[in-house]
């Protein structure tokens, strides 16, 4: 007779059986799955290899982006199409990928890749720029100003402040100094964080990443472009001693000569030759935060810039009215200072931001300011007063890096114009049709294009010049002003096929048709 124990164990040993087959069930599927996987991208791999080896780039980008979606964890997609995109000189893109392939594989041959092709990038820009012109000094950066939506970022942002801001980490490595190098994927630029002997919150040392609150010490710049506007590449002592408003000279840091400027929170030190002049964008730079992990910007706290569309510099004397949408919170009135500066106290809500100064035409934006987030960099362009001309105003986020503005078309006397980096003015008979006013080169604008001649017809057109194709999902915004008239604003319209070419708008006998679509193919560079 069978025992209540042998019974038992019978059970046990029934219900193990059934958990072991289970559990070998789901192995082998797990093992057929990957193996299917493994077979799906090799397959796309090969596939991607022939069209290459025919010369069908666009096939194979197909290809490799096919064998990234079946496994986005593996490296060799993201390093063959980098390498398609780097011989078609589409270098932005080639790091674009880049950098999508480092978030999902941590790949340290991803990594040297994307560092070796940025810094082969910026020693190339350097070479092209001497190559095609030598840097008037005498006329260079006549009227060269700090970024100072740039600066107060810098110097109030945390950590997850640049992500939200400047996107995520595509590098994060401790140098022999033992700063933790970080760089962002919409940042050219190097973040330095370390802990200190008073702050141990800034860098979790375990995951080599800075903790949400901490601040980097100092940042260095790809190019000096960022840190200041209306750059033409290089910059006389003089004129640097106009801008940093003292007499200062040339010192050295480790065989290096620099001019340095010292405020409170921020001293900046550009690299210059022996004789202090700036001769190149890519000059040795070093932007060191003396406040930073001390001063945290408290929430509700807004400041930011309201510039003149035209020159892009500060607005002095402006004022600022915060109007909340609901009536929990109050209005509050602030004036810009002499550099167009402001800063206001404000409830967090949402907000209609009302700016007037005289001679410029009264413009309202909207902001939120959230409980707790730093609201910092805040840019307002406003124009000039219309006297008879049109002005069309472009602005964008922090990529891509270089949006150019191009107005083609036909003056009323019939003479075709082309305006844009390359030809700023478009003349006829000695009469102004057309100018560009600002040419931005390193994100966020504006970008300021005015119409004299009202009465021809014209079409305004926006390309990203590095060929990023980002442009659609970053987004953009073009303001038309017209006589008489309230502002056109137009955003870019993400579901319009726009790639690298944006047509905006038609303009002709001083009335706008908006287009918002994609590039009809004309060739604008």
């Amino acid at each position: 007779m069978e025992t209540k124990e042998s019974k038992k164990t019978k059970i046990i040993l029934a219900v193990l059986s059934g958990l072991l087959v289970l559990v070998l069930a789901v192995i082998g599927f797990v093992l057929v799955s990957g193996k299917m996987k493994e077979n799906n991208y090799t397959a796309a791999i090969k596939e991607a290899q022939k069209y290459l080896a025919d010369h069908n780039y666009e096939q194979a980008v197909i290809q490799y982006e096919n064998a990234i979606s079946i496994n986005p964890e593996e490296e060799e997609g993201y390093l063959a199409l980098a390498d398609i995109y780097v011989e078609q000189e589409k270098i932005s893109k080639a790091r674009s990928i880049l950098r999508r392939g480092y978030e999902q594989t941590g790949s340290a041959r991803i990594q040297r890749t994307l560092n070796d092709l940025e810094t082969r990038t910026l020693a190339g820009r350097a070479g092209e720029e001497k190559a095609d012109r030598q840097i008037d000094l005498a006329t260079a950066s006549q009227d060269i100003a700090w970024d100072t939506s740039f600066i107060q970022k810098i110097v109030s942002y945390t950590f997850d402040d640049y992500k939200r801001e400047f996107g995520s980490v595509v590098s994060s490595e401790k140098n022999k100094d033992g700063y933790l190098e970080v760089r962002h994927s919409k940042l050219n630029a190097t973040c330095y964080y370390r802990n200190t002997s008073d702050n141990k919150e800034i860098v979790d040392e375990g995951k080599k990443i800075p903790l949400a609150a901490g601040m980097p010490e100092k940042i260095t710049l790809d190019s000096l472009g960022i840190l200041f506007r209306n750059f033409d590449g290089g910059a006389s002592l003089n004129r640097m001693q106009m801008l940093f408003g003292e007499r200062v000279k040339p010192e050295t840091l480790e065989g290096i000569p620099y001019i340095e400027d010292k405020e409170e929170d921020l001293i900046a030190r550009i690299g210059t030759d022996s004789n202090g002049n700036v001769t190149d964008s890519s000059s040795w730079n070093e932007l060191i935060l003396p406040l930073a992990n001390q001063k945290k910007a408290a929430g509700g706290t807004v400041e930011g810039v309201v510039l003149d569309a035209v020159t892009g510099k500060g607005v002095a004397n402006a004022s600022l009215t915060f109007r909340p949408k609901k009536a929990s919170a109050e209005t509050v009135t602030e004036k810009t200072d002499a550099r167009g500066v402001f800063r206001a106290k404000l409830t967090p809500a949402d907000y209609e931001i009302e700016v007037k100064a005289q001679g410029y035409i009264a413009e309202v934006f909207t902001l939120t300011v959230e409980k707790g987030k730093t609201c910092s960099g805040e840019q307002f362009v406003i124009s000039p007063e219309l006297s008879g001309e049109a002005r069309i105003v472009l602005e964008w986020g922090a990529e891509p890096l270089d949006l150019d503005s191009h107005l083609t078309g036909s003056a009323s006397g019939g003479s075709n114009i082309h305006v844009y980096y390359a030809s700023q003015q478009a003349s006829f008979g000695g009469t102004k049709i057309a100018e560009l006013d600002l040419d931005d080169t390193d994100g966020y604008g504006p970008e300021t294009t005015t119409i004299y001649d009202l009465q021809g017809t014209y079409t305004f057109t926006v390309v990203d010049f590095q060929s990023t194709g980002t442009m659609a999902s970053n987004g953009a915004t073009v303001k038309v002003y017209l006589p008489g008239q309230s502002p056109v604003v137009i955003s870019l319209d993400s579901g319009r096929g726009v790639d690298n070419v944006w047509d905006v708008c038609r303009i002709s006998g001083g009335k706008v048709e908006v287009l918002n679509t994609a590039g009809s193919g004309r060739d604008l560079r």
